[in-house]
């Protein structure tokens, strides 16, 4: 078997990976991406309509867009501490507000158009530079190719290495040509993303299935606020060709759309009095689950989204001005071959799993616990908290992307390259080939679709904790019973998507488990994280993270004091999740 040997080793090609390579390659790092599909073209980077977020004042100041000078880094920090409900890292918002500017401004010279500048929700000042996730990873990939990184494509890696404790390299699976591979480096960054596609209702691209996390997981990583999965609110549920298509949603901040549930009524009266529809997602995604879970949804399992309200030359006009759904077109769909005249049709829609907030945990050189392995973009945890504020995640790219990259190589520089353990590698190696080799058992689909469903009947934006615990009950038996029994029926080793299927449910699986357990420790309401058991904020006990960490077989979680460096957290006492109407 072949060894290919790097410095530093990226796992994932978009938003935050190339922004690794970029760095670490002008930095002098022998430096390599492998990626499970081809760059430009895979990940969720370019699937985004993206506004991507600066302090208001910088905008001003380095774009010339319409920024307000009142806007600081500090402000921006607050904005996102608070909405994050202070499980933040202040140290890692601080790094993040402030190198935001510089990361975008170098996009922009690589090539990244930029369309103007909004307010989202949660935000006090405008930041949102408008443009687009396709403008924004092909500058990027220019940029990959003009300094001559090398990129292994259609690769899925499935396990990490390690040589006494330090990274020693990854293994993986060509989907090309069905071959194993074997790759040496003294520094790996995870770029691999979130793990959205544990649920059945997603804006995630396919591959999104929580393999980084899982992979770094095993060998010891750290992982901290994981109970805290984030939802869109107010994603497309019919027809079925559009499921978790998330134009409602754009359209309903835009045109300020009315949410109701079946009886005509404005819920959001019930939840954010003030704000209404122009809450934050977490509270709206909560809110909308609320009503479809106590029988107040639509025929499809949705809310209602309504623009009746608004004069048709309004919303005629919004198809020409705004980035998102001009002349009716959003994507690659013709709104009006779909039946959808915003004029007088609206939408049933419901909350889709958008982001991952938590993951791995990093420090301010986005170095995690194992010495070598680094992580950053939507993998990381730490940054966001418990919600995401809108235009954050592709700012996190590229400002993580940069400080992974910068001290990935500085780390590979001073560092002798690892001995491989070849009991490991051929460990790897069954676990590749277990699927392919068995002739009978469980087929991925069908425990990849057990475990969606159970994602989102017990772990979704609501939860209970006898709930909860079912799942995890079921997760049990879905580990002993079935994973061990996945197999793949097409037994070709060529582009066999249903072997890749095959090694992502676990994965998933685990993923799930981390997310379950850690939604059970929290006895609270907040952030993304709804428990009906527990319907309100706990400052007095829970102004703390969690933390989830393999020792041994066994999974334990352990709480550390929430990381405070300039916006102290409220007073400690229990408060109301929601705003009372």
């Amino acid at each position: 078997m072949d060894k290919i040997k790097t410095d530093v080793l990226v796992v994932g090609s978009e938003g935050a990976g190339a922004r690794v390579a970029i760095e670490a390659k002008k930095l002098g790092a022998e430096t390599l991406i492998v990626t499970e599909g081809v760059i430009g073209r895979c990940g969720a980077t370019v699937t985004a309509d993206m506004d991507i977020d600066v302090c208001s004042l910088h905008a001003k100041e380095m774009f010339d867009l319409p920024g307000d000078p009142k806007d600081t880094p500090l402000s921006f920090m607050y904005d996102m501490v608070t909405e994050g409900k202070f499980m933040n890292n202040q140290k890692i918002v601080w790094i993040h507000v402030n190198e935001a500017g510089p990361r975008v401004k170098e996009l922009v010279d690589w090539g990244m158009k930029v369309e103007g500048l909004i307010r989202s929700p949660g935000h006090k000042f405008p930041r949102g530079i408008i443009s687009t996730g396709r403008s924004m990873v092909e500058a990027l990939k220019g940029e990959v190719k003009r300094l001559g990184i090398e990129i292994v494509e259609e690769t899925i890696i499935t396990d990490l290495l390690t040589d006494h404790g330090r990274i020693a390299g990854v293994v993986g699976l060509s989907i090309r040509d069905g071959e194993f591979k074997l790759f040496q480096s003294k520094a790996v960054v995870l770029a691999t993303g979130g793990a959205m596609r544990i649920y059945p209702r997603t804006t995630a691209p396919e591959e999104l299935t929580g393999d980084g996390i899982a992979q770094a997981y095993r060998i010891g990583a750290e992982l901290v606020d994981m109970e805290f999965p984030m939802f869109l609110p107010a994603c497309i549920v019919w027809p079925p060709g559009m499921l978790g298509v998330d134009l409602p949603y754009i359209s309903s901040t835009v045109l300020h759309g009315w949410w109701l549930n079946k009886y005509g009524e404005r819920f959001m009266e019930k939840w954010d009095h003030k704000r209404m529809e122009d809450t934050t997602r977490d509270v709206a995604s909560i809110a909308q689950m609320m009503e479809i879970l106590e029988g107040r949804g639509g025929p499809h399992g949705g809310i209602f989204i309504s623009y009746r309200h608004l004069s048709q030359e309004m919303v005629d006009y919004s198809a020409e001005w705004q980035p998102w759904w001009r002349n009716y077109r959003y994507g690659n769909f013709d709104l009006k071959e779909y039946g959808f005249d915003l004029k007088d049709h609206g939408f049933e829609a419901a909350p889709a799993s958008h982001y991952w907030n938590g993951g791995i945990r990093i420090d301010e050189k986005s170095a995690t616990n194992i010495p070598g392995l680094y992580a950053t973009g939507e993998i990381i945890g730490g940054n966001m908290g418990a919600n995401r504020l809108s235009g954050n995640a592709v700012t996190e790219c590229v400002v993580w992307g940069a400080r992974a990259g910068k001290y990935a190589a500085e780390y590979a520089k001073k560092t002798s390259p690892p001995e491989i353990d070849t009991k490991q590698v051929e460990n790897g190696r069954k676990r590749v080939n277990a699927p392919m080799e068995r002739k009978e058992g469980v087929k991925p689909a069908e425990l990849r679709e057990g475990i969606q469903t159970l994602a989102l009947t017990y772990v979704g934006p609501v939860r209970h904790g006898t709930g909860i615990e079912k799942a995890l009950s079921e997760i049990e038996q879905m580990k002993t019973k079935n994973l061990p029994n996945v197999y793949v029926t097409a037994k070709e080793t060529v582009y066999n998507t249903e072997w890749v299927r095959a090694l992502q449910v676990e994965s998933m699986l685990q993923v799930l488990e981390i997310v379950a357990r850690s939604s059970l420790m929290r006895k609270e309401s907040r952030g993304a994280m709804y428990r009906r058991d527990y319907p309100k904020t706990d400052n007095k006990n829970w102004l703390k993270n969690i933390i989830v960490r393999k020792e041994g077989s066994k999974m334990k979680l352990m709480t550390r004091p929430i990381v405070v460096t300039k916006i102290k957290p409220p007073p400690r006492k229990m408060v109301p999740y929601w705003v009372p109407g």
